[in-house]
Parts: C-alpha cells; sequence; structure tokens
C-alpha cells in the first residue's frame, strides 16, 4: 500500500467553512514519529463494501493534527481511505480517492473538491465533514458501491454509524471510473502524526475491531492480519491484539512495543463481530 500523501490545510475553504483547522494534514508516515501500521488480507477480490470499526480511547483535543484511518484499494489497484481526524482542536471525519471523477457531500457542514491531498501526484477527490466524534464511542466506518451515472462510472458512499445512537452519518459520495472495478483483497489501517517532527508526540490509543467486507460470493473478515508500523524508525508505538479480530492501537512518547514488526495478529479468518473490544476503555 502507497503512503498517504502530505498536504496541510489551514482555511477549510475546500469545505466553504470559516473555521480554522490549524495543521490538519494527511501524510506519509514521517521517519520520526511513531506509526501504527496493520495491513489486512482478504480472502476475496471483487468486495462491493468495506467496513472496520474505529473506537478512539484517549486522544489530545487541540493543538496537534492527528489521524486513524483504513486505506482500500481497487482491483485495479488504485486507493483511497476514510477515517478521523483531529486539526488543532476541530474533529473531522474525511474520504478520499486517488484517481477520482468527482465528490459531493449533502452534509452543511462539509464539502469535496479536487486537489486535496492529490496536488502534487496526481487527480483524485476528498470530502471532508466537520465531525464531533467522541472518545469512547464505537463507530463504523463504512465505503461501499452505489449506483452507476450515464456513463457507467460507479459512485461510492462513505458513511459513520454511530453504536451509542444507532444512527448514520454520511460523510460524502464519491465518483470513480468504470474501470477501477470493485475493491481489492488488501487494505491498511493506520495512526498518524502529520504535522509532528519527533517521536515525542502525545500518547493515543484507539481500537480497531470488526473488519469485514461484503461480495457477491459470501461476506468475511480479513484472513490474515500482519503488524507493519509503517516506515517510521521511532519505537513509540504498539499494537496489541485483543481476540475475535480486534486489536488496539498506541502510539506517543510512554508508549513501549511488546508487539514486533512483522508479526500476524491472525492468520485464519476471525468472527467478523468482535466483542472484544467492548471491555476496552
Amino acid at each position: 500500500m502507497s503512503c498517504r500523501l502530505l498536504v496541510l490545510v489551514y482555511a477549510v475553504v475546500i469545505i466553504g467553512l470559516a473555521t480554522q483547522l490549524g495543521p490538519f494534514a494527511y501524510a506519509c508516515f514521517s521517519v520520526y514519529t511513531p506509526s501504527t501500521d496493520v495491513q489486512l488480507l482478504w480472502p476475496l477480490n471483487n468486495n462491493y463494501s468495506i467496513s472496520i470499526d474505529l473506537k478512539v480511547i484517549s486522544s489530545p483535543t487541540n493543538n496537534t493534527s492527528v489521524f486513524w484511518g483504513h486505506m482500500f484499494s481497487f482491483m485495479n489497484t488504485q486507493q483511497g481511505y476514510v477515517g478521523f481526524g483531529l486539526g488543532g482542536d476541530v474533529k473531522v471525519a474525511t474520504v478520499a480517492v486517488f484517481g477520482a471523477l468527482n465528490g459531493t457531500t449533502t452534509n452543511p457542514n462539509g464539502g469535496c473538491d479536487i486537489g486535496v491531498p492529490f496536488s502534487t501526484t496526481g487527480i483524485g477527490w476528498q470530502c471532508f465533514i466537520i465531525f464531533d466524534w467522541n472518545v469512547g464511542t464505537d463507530y463504523t466506518l463504512t465505503f461501499a458501491r452505489q449506483a452507476a451515472d450515464n456513463q457507467g462510472n460507479i459512485w461510492w458512499q462513505a458513511s459513520i454509524l454511530d453504536h451509542s445512537t444507532n444512527s448514520t452519518t454520511v460523510i460524502g459520495s464519491i465518483l470513480l471510473p468504470s474501470y477501477f472495478g470493485l475493491l481489492g483483497s488488501e487494505s491498511t489501517t493506520w495512526e498518524e502524526y502529520s504535522a509532528a517532527t519527533t517521536c515525542s508526540v502525545t500518547d493515543t490509543s484507539a481500537v480497531f475491531s470488526s473488519p469485514y467486507e461484503m461480495n457477491a460470493a459470501g461476506n468475511h473478515a480479513p484472513i490474515k492480519a500482519l503488524v507493519t508500523y509503517g516506515n517510521a524508525t521511532c519505537p513509540d508505538s504498539n499494537v496489541q491484539y485483543l481476540g475475535g479480530g480486534a486489536y488496539q492501537v498506541n502510539a506517543g512518547m510512554n508508549v513501549t512495543r511488546t508487539t514486533a514488526k512483522q508479526t500476524y495478529l491472525w492468520t485464519q479468518e476471525p468472527p467478523t463481530i468482535s466483542e472484544a473490544y467492548a471491555s476496552v476503555s
């Protein structure tokens, strides 16, 4: 999976808001900040929906830039991602796909535009919304195929299910060329400090769980999960397997690594709905 492109977003002109995000960014992992990459290998290609649960356990609330995301790939190898972020003191949710044709959202606190974060590496579209995600709440992030336009290109939609209220929020929809195909058999979760230049960052913790893909041939969880920690040299991060397809990611200056790089969290398909994360607080 390729790394994310660094883009600093200061004024949220892409969503037509006057809100100041501060140093909010999407980035390739810096070798100077801790990371928690986990690569997921799925049993089938040509999936039409992918989802994962995300629960932020602890996080700074201001004066920082941090992001938790799930990056997926299509059959033509192109990539996109969905996730939560904090820029300054503003919480957001976003979806982006490299090589996309268009993007739209009906959320009054959001918007879509070309060129972010693709201004120096090619074309694509990204949608942001201001989304007040809560620490300790379980959310399901889903990216799923919708309908085709009159030229055969496909709309895909990113949404958030809040398990505490059983309510769904749509981030936005992205239009993709038909030749992208459906979703492939690889994805990655990651955590990044996109504006930091040191290993000594504020501690954060989150749980990813219930990874799930839907396919006409049958729905599945990943058959393998491999801890890679991105390309960072910082040892101040750790991934702990909780069982049942759930794992906790910790990063920051007080974190001790107990799971080595290139460790498999699992090598056979776990239950698709995990209860292991429920007791983590």
